[in-house]
């Protein structure tokens, strides 16, 4: 046909060339773009929501030891900050209840630096594997949210007798007013700044207290009925099921004068447990593993939770056993703080050298030992308070009881199994005691107050931005305080506050908790999904105030709804709940030591299976 019409093939071979050029064109283009993925989202009924912003896991807060000096870590999204790795077994049992999940999370994996690490080698007998470089873990966006929209504030009951917390999903955070400062400013306040249009939102799924109580109930039946036998019954399975049914039917007993009823779900039955306890409880510790990781507690600075309970546990006489058979219990030795210190490398954004060594000790016990092997480690609890602990602990630990500081829903806590260890600042370890006490309830002139650094985490912006620089002379809400002798501003305000904020720094948990408690002050607490400590056998609600982190615009409100007569009903209760928050060099009945002790054994007791 070309030697028939040779210019009509002549135009149709350019053409043809024209229009698979053009074609070839779109393609790169519509690749280089993703533009099909662009365009279908703007038709799609689902939106992809994005993970907020986090901070770093390391735990660097103001009440941080200033002898600490581990190196600085990669910022982790506090929903999950786990390694990547789709072997990892769910938090909770395929068909146990679950709290609501993270939203799905976008572009949130980055490659770490290359880091040459070698594996410890501190466990006898025991090469640890070697650790992979370029570990692959989770590492937010650098940028910014966008601003926040209004909000209408949430009615607060002017009847209210309790605490008072919004359900549901919370919106966003209005931005403040710019109403200018009332009365003079405050002389301690060191910087106090205000809050940017693009500060980061509170995660929008939220778990209340009510809920909470809900899911505890629920998995006390769930995991009892799902809880893997053990591949061969001792003789301390059937005690532990003998205790369970003795605790199960606990006569009524609401009238021990040192047990006050109404700081307890059940009186009789934490009382019965506790008996029981005393009466037949034998923890077996193990003696492996070298130090500085293992056996070398620290009892100084933020962390010390878990030093103070790993030295007296392993200086007990009543509760340790020689003899491993005997025991009912196996409690790991390890720090989380010291295993940070002394393994993860400066700036090498992973710490899977951690989770590697943690996993050779388990190896390396299981291999010298049956007692691991025979419940999958369901009668093994660790203490543990650095922040990373959840994630070290997650996969690897999965089965055993966690006490942990970091006690956040959204990190893996699984209510019924886990237990929440509380976060305890012990300036002075020769007198972890010295300070305790604060005003009677009508000598605290103050409404409110808090002090901390303003740039740990995201809630304290928000919370500063609307009441810091004495924008409310009932509010004595600070950035970091100056330095005095003895921290005397800082107890100060604690002893003479009616209310003390105890708002999220990088992690769901703050030792203001526990300090409001040493100094007579109502604790309010500002941490969306943190579980708070011995929360399996304490009645919070009755002596502790709960605000969403989205009501923060609402704080004043919400305090002064509370009456006269229901704050000092809750400062009492705060007064008698106070020996359980106590660490005793000879630990005392329902002290610190033992309450930890008593939750371990607690949820235990209550997911034998035989």
């Amino acid at each position: 046909m070309s030697h028939v019409l040779p210019w009509v093939w002549k135009a149709e071979s350019k053409r043809l060339l024209w229009l698979l050029g053009l074609t070839f064109a779109l393609i790169v283009t519509f690749q280089y773009f993703d533009l099909p993925y662009s365009i279908s989202s703007l038709f799609s009924s689902t939106k992809i929501p994005v993970s907020r912003n986090s901070t770093s896991l390391i735990g660097d807060r103001e009440h941080r030891n200033s002898n600490l000096t581990p190196a600085m870590a990669p910022s982790f999204s506090q929903n999950n900050s786990t390694l990547v790795d789709d072997s990892a077994p769910a938090a909770f049992p395929p068909s146990l209840p679950t709290p609501n999940s993270s939203p799905v999370k976008e572009n949130a994996t980055a490659v770490a630096p290359a880091a040459s690490v070698e594996g410890p080698a501190a466990l006898p007998g025991l090469k640890p594997s070697p650790v992979k470089d370029n570990a692959t873990v989770h590492v937010p966006s650098a940028k910014a949210p966008a601003a926040l929209p209004s909000l209408n504030p949430s009615p607060v009951n002017e009847n209210a007798t309790g605490p008072v917390a919004s359900a549901g999903n919370p919106p966003s955070l209005p931005m403040p007013s710019t109403k200018k400062d009332a009365g003079d400013a405050s002389p301690v306040v060191r910087f106090v700044p205000e809050v940017k249009e693009n500060f980061k939102k509170s995660d929008p799924v939220v778990m209340s207290i009510s809920e909470m109580s809900k899911q505890l109930r629920q998995n006390r039946i769930s995991l009892n009925r799902i809880a893997k036998k053990p591949k061969w019954v001792t003789k301390p399975d059937l005690e532990l099921l003998q205790a369970k049914r003795d605790i199960e039917n606990a006569p009524i007993d609401d009238k021990d004068p040192l047990l006050y009823a109404p700081l307890y779900r059940n009186v009789s039955i934490f009382k019965r447990s506790y008996e029981m306890m005393e009466k037949m409880l034998k923890v077996y510790v193990y003696k492996e593993g070298d130090k500085p990781i293992m056996h070398t507690p620290k009892l100084g600075g933020i962390y010390s939770s878990e030093g103070w309970f790993m030295k007296l546990i392993e200086s007990n006489n009543k509760y340790v056993t020689k003899d491993a058979t005997k025991a009912h219990l196996f409690y790991l030795p390890f720090s989380s703080q010291m295993l940070v210190e002394t393994l993860y490398v400066k700036n090498s954004h992973s710490h899977r050298n951690l989770i590697r060594y943690l996993k050779d000790y388990i190896d390396f016990i299981s291999i010298k030992y049956p007692f691991w092997n025979r419940t999958s480690g369901a009668d093994h609890f660790l203490a543990a308070c650095h922040d990373w602990a959840p994630s070290e602990t997650r996969k690897h630990f999965s089965s055993s009881i966690r006490a942990l500081c970091n006690s956040d829903v959204k990190e893996g806590f699984v209510f019924g199994k886990d237990t929440s260890l509380p976060e305890t600042y012990v300036r002075d370890p020769k007198k972890p005691l010295s300070n305790i006490g604060g005003k009677s309830a009508s000598k605290r002139p103050r409404l409110a107050f808090f002090a901390g650094q303003p740039d740990h985490g995201y809630v304290r912006p928000i919370l500063l931005s609307y009441w810091g620089n004495n924008k409310d002379p009932d509010l004595k809400i600070f950035g970091k305080l100056p330095r005095s002798k003895g921290n005397k501003n800082y107890l100060q305000f604690m002893k003479t506050s009616k209310y003390c904020i105890c708002a999220k720094g990088y992690e769901v948990n703050s030792p203001r908790v526990v300090e409001a408690i040493f100094y007579d002050c109502v604790p309010v607490i500002i941490s969306d999904n943190f579980v708070p400590p011995f929360f399996g056998v304490l009645n919070w609600e009755s002596f502790a105030v709960f605000v969403f982190e989205k009501d923060i615009p609402n704080l004043k409100k919400i305090l002064m709804s509370i009456s006269e007569r229901r704050y000092r009903q809750m400062q009492m209760r705060v007064k008698r709940v106070q020996k359980h928050f106590l660490w005793h060099v000879k630990p005392e009945k329902y002290d610190m030591f033992h309450m930890i002790l008593h939750s371990v054994w607690f949820n235990r007791v209550f997911q034998i299976s035989v």
